[in-house]
């Protein structure tokens, strides 16, 4: 039973009982109160008889998901691009009613963003749409196992199906574009001619060479997060796509890396390393590619370049992963380069080692 009580205040306090815990609302009418009361325990009815219980009438799929920001958030941070889609999508949908929401408000959804351009005047790709229907599902199955309401999660399923017959692809292209050593030349000689530069570039593009960061990584390193006997890092929050936050993971500065750390570090006992902002690191690094007519070549794609590197100077593919933070190593496997010449040169190798050890072997048996 709902109990409804006159506060000191004056307002109107509503409290029901659902599954041991009492659950309450407070409203200044009270006719409000005996209004939610009386929708709390029709709810809780519906449950008990058929497992789910009706949207709240009037109820909005954008009114969910900002009860779902509301309730989650909190518990594990969103990502920035999981919030500006989420945002898009209460305006995509305002004023759908949860009651309404169907497999065509879906397919209406992924034909407007058919039509639709980027910022960068392309059409939306078929990734960018999967992935919009992705966090609607994730939106309607909480609200079906975490709230218990009646809402259809398959459709969003069915609207998945609905690309490939359309012509879209929903994987995305993995970018292989690498600096080459006469683009970095030429990056370098551009940034020595600009003497009022504040951001000293020239150090930066080394050391995501050296370290195969991201700028944003680089660009928020912590000196009170350094171990200077190990001349190592924890760089913190890492990108991953499974956890957003807390992925803190500690990793080797190698050669000039950890010679521009000291560098800058100094005398200091606290503070950034490289105070300064990961968003003008790259706006500054695009500029100058312009400027020397280098196309497509944008300041991630260093790491790109690094990760080639590291393979290159002999390094194993768990080694690199400890670097750039991968978990999957079938990520990595395209910037180890090798090919059948590599093969080759790795098999004579290892047999000449075996020949020697055999040979040794034959010393002390």
């Amino acid at each position: 039973m709902a109990s409804i009580v006159k506060l000191p205040s004056g307002s109107w306090r509503a409290q029901v009982m659902r599954g041991g815990v009492r659950h309450g609302m407070t409203f200044k009418k009270h006719a409000d109160a005996k209004k939610w009361a009386a929708d709390q325990e029709s709810k809780l009815e519906s449950i008990r008889a058929v497992g789910t219980a009706s949207t709240p009438k009037g109820s909005t799929f954008a009114d969910f998901i900002d009860k779902y920001v509301e309730e989650t958030e909190p518990v594990k941070k969103h990502g920035k691009n999981k919030k500006s889609t989420l945002k898009r999508l209460k305006n995509e949908f305002k004023g759908v009613l949860m009651s309404d929401f169907s497999i065509l408000h879906l397919r209406d959804f992924v034909e407007r963003r058919v039509k639709e351009k980027t910022q960068a005047g392309v059409s939306v790709s078929g990734v960018t749409i999967a992935i919009d229907l992705s966090y609607i599902s994730v939106v309607l199955k909480w609200a079906r196992v975490v709230k218990h309401y009646d809402v259809d999660v398959s459709i969003v399923q069915r609207a998945r199906e609905m690309l490939e017959p359309m012509g879209l692809s929903t994987k995305s292209n993995e970018r292989k574009r690498e600096a080459s050593k006469d683009e970095l030349i030429t990056i370098f000689a551009a940034y020595q001619k600009k003497l009022r530069q504040k951001i000293p570039m020239e150090d930066i593009i080394t050391f995501a060479l050296a370290s195969a960061m991201r700028q944003e990584e680089i660009c928020s390193l912590e000196i009170s997060d350094v171990d200077f006997d190990e001349k190592s890092i924890v760089i913190k929050n890492r990108k991953d796509p499974k956890q957003k936050s807390g992925n803190d993971m500690l990793v080797p500065l190698l050669g000039r890396a950890w010679e521009l750390a000291e560098k800058y570090i100094g005398d200091r006992k606290s503070g950034r390393i490289f105070p300064y902002n990961s968003g003008s690191v790259s706006a500054s690094f695009t500029r100058v590619c312009q400027e020397c007519e280098i196309h497509d070549l944008r300041f991630h794609d260093l790491r790109h370049t690094a990760a080639g590197l590291l393979f290159e100077i002999g390094l194993h593919i768990e080694q690199v992963a400890v670097l750039t933070g991968h978990k999957d190593w079938k990520m990595l496997k395209r910037y180890t380069h090798i090919k059948a010449k590599n093969v080759h040169a790795s098999y004579e190798e290892n047999m000449q080692r075996r020949k020697k050890r055999e040979e040794t072997l034959e010393i002390i048996t």
